[in-house]
């Protein structure tokens, strides 16, 4: 069994985590805690004198994993990678035809918050969505910035994947993101992430059809795991593609530099907004005092309406640019009142040293 939930509420008897295994005979040794709760309360009642006399009541509510199984998925999921890289198509480096008369630019791709596999009706959410619709959401955006850029003498492209691509990270016992909140999906997880990594494989090859692809992989708070996995995916099948590399370190900040530009990557969910410029300055000294234009790219806020137009501010030189998100709302949303929000997506062209050059939007 891979999973197993113990709760205890009892009197003067199990009032701790430790107790509670005890009692259940489970050993550390084979099973690691996903979440714990611990709660005690008091309840009064009246005594035959007329006084009232408190009773202590406590709960003890753990959530246990196999670290057997753990340990066999992780071996099935490196024996996969391998498998993937073995078959990995041999691709060599392109050379690229670029202008000598113009500026190479650097173009950023930002589909934030797509949420694949998100369902939506239309009949109690005014709008539909689902697998079919965001890709091909995803693919028309993608032909959108590739029509729009056409003079742009292109260097690189900078993709971001993640950001909730995923609408759910676990399936078990039902589908939820990764601290748990139930979300509603239209077919199977596997089947979804199995159409999520091949939706990026095709457009990321067509990307590099035009120039290098650089991807860096965002852990979102509704898929953070799944992103890591999908990561490990795209470095097998790109293995031997020497136009694309991928950044699938498990810091959830990533920051890329180029030229006299320092971006930084983060879902939005985590840090404290004013914190980031000192952040971005500590974990990255070399890049920040050699640079100019410095920016961070968050997602996560495309259902917040009250914050939702204030799309940009800007913190001790670094400016905090929030990403739309081209997902439709599902029913939980749309019964909260997030309605309205406008869905697009962001094509940033960067120059190395004047830093940002074009805005491109593609919206619904």
């Amino acid at each position: 069994m891979a999973n197993k939930e113990l709760s205890s509420q009892v009197t003067d008897r199990i009032v701790t985590v430790e107790q509670l295994l005890n009692a259940h005979d489970i050993s550390l040794e084979y099973w690691e805690i996903e979440k714990q709760i611990v709660n005690s309360w008091e309840v009064g009642a009246k005594t035959p004198d007329g006084t009232i006399a408190t009773t202590p009541l406590f709960q003890v509510k753990v959530w246990l994993r196999s670290k057997i199984e753990s340990k066999r998925l992780d071996t099935i999921k490196q024996e996969f990678i391998d498998d993937l890289k073995a078959l990995s198509p041999i691709v060599k480096k392109i050379k690229y035809t670029n202008s000598s008369s113009k500026p190479k630019k650097l173009v950023e791709l930002n589909i934030f918050d797509l949420h694949l596999g998100k369902f939506a009706w239309h009949e109690e959410t005014n709008e539909d969505y689902d697998l079919k619709i965001a890709i091909d959401i995803f693919n028309n955006c993608i032909d959108h910035f590739i029509d729009s850029i056409q003079g742009v003498n292109v260097d690189k492209f900078l993709l971001p994947i993640g950001n909730d691509f995923f609408n759910s990270d676990y399936s078990y016992p039902f589908n939820r993101t990764t601290k748990g909140t139930p979300q509603e999906n239209d077919t199977r997880w596997q089947h979804i992430f199995r159409k999520g990594r091949q939706l990026l494989i095709d457009n990321i090859n067509k990307l590099t059809q035009i120039a290098p692809v650089d991807i860096v992989m965002i852990p979102g708070n509704h898929d953070y795991e799944k992103i890591f996995y999908l990561g490990d995916s795209l470095e097998g099948w790109f293995s031997n593609n020497e136009n694309v590399n991928v950044n699938n370190i498990a810091n959830p900040r990533k920051y890329y530099k180029y030229g006299n530009i320092l971006l930084g990557f983060t879902h939005g969910d985590k840090e404290r907004i004013n914190d980031l410029p000192l952040i971005m300055a500590q974990e990255n000294p070399m890049e920040w005092g050699t640079t100019k234009h410095r920016e961070f790219h968050l997602g996560h806020i495309h259902h917040k309406q009250e914050i939702k137009y204030k799309s940009t501010h800007e913190y001790n030189g670094v400016i905090i640019r929030y990403m739309s998100s081209l997902a439709g709302n599902d029913a939980w949303h749309h019964s909260k009142g997030y309605v309205g929000s406008k869905r697009s997506a962001e094509c940033l062209v960067w120059d190395s040293e004047k830093g940002l050059d074009i805005q491109i939007y593609y919206t619904l």
